[in-house]
């Protein structure tokens, strides 16, 4: 099962970013090493709408991405692949409506889904938040999109869910958490302790 490690990258003070861009190289550099690729969650982007996407590049450029920047409409995807990012991660949390996902997909094939849940999948539209995970799955399905990525809590549901659709399934995880997730055949884990990356 493949380990990809999580990286938060954040900007304390926008468009001052030398001491982040310097940690950003040594922690990449290093990661390229012994990972195939990274999951990179801009806080920036996904709390202020306000994605650091040149750093994202400096990361891209080292090492294949997956590139969560808070993309809300469908349009925004594009800024998210500019980057070089491998794929464009979309979450429940930051996308306007289903809709916007499915326009997405038409700019871009290179999109995974993220279902964001806190006492329930978080979204501020109504049809995915009363969705039931294999629903939700199916329609993300039937839009085009093979790759999910759901929160420890949801992973025993959505492995049999993801199967069904032939979805690529990847859970966000603590190492103390993988031996279980072995057994429920997840395509890859997402690291959550490895680290954060904020500028001062």
């Amino acid at each position: 099962m493949k380990i990809v490690p999580y990286l938060i990258i954040e900007s304390k003070i926008p468009f001052q970013h030398g001491s982040l861009r310097r940690r950003v190289k040594e922690v990449v550099s290093g990661l390229s090493k012994s990972h195939e690729m990274v999951y990179v969650a801009d806080a920036d982007g996904i709390f202020k709408n306000k994605p650091q996407l040149d750093i994202a590049q400096s990361i891209c450029d080292e090492i294949p991405t997956l590139y969560e920047g808070g993309v809300r409409y469908s349009h925004n995807v594009i800024d998210m692949l500019i980057t070089g990012a491998e794929k464009a991660v979309i979450g429940t949390s930051t996308l306007v409506d289903l809709g916007e996902l499915g326009g997405a997909f038409k700019l871009s094939e290179n999109i995974t889904f993220k279902v964001d849940f806190r006492d329930g999948i978080v979204s501020s539209d109504p049809s995915i938040v009363g969705r039931a995970l294999p629903d939700l799955f199916r329609d993300v399905a039937e839009i085009g999109i093979d790759e999910v990525i759901v929160p420890r809590v949801l992973a025993e549901e959505a492995s049999s869910t993801a199967s069904i659709h032939n979805l690529r399934l990847g859970v966000i995880a603590s190492p103390s958490e993988f031996a279980g997730l072995e057994q429920l055949g997840i395509d890859f884990i997402i690291s959550e302790d490895y680290r954060s990356l904020v500028g001062e």
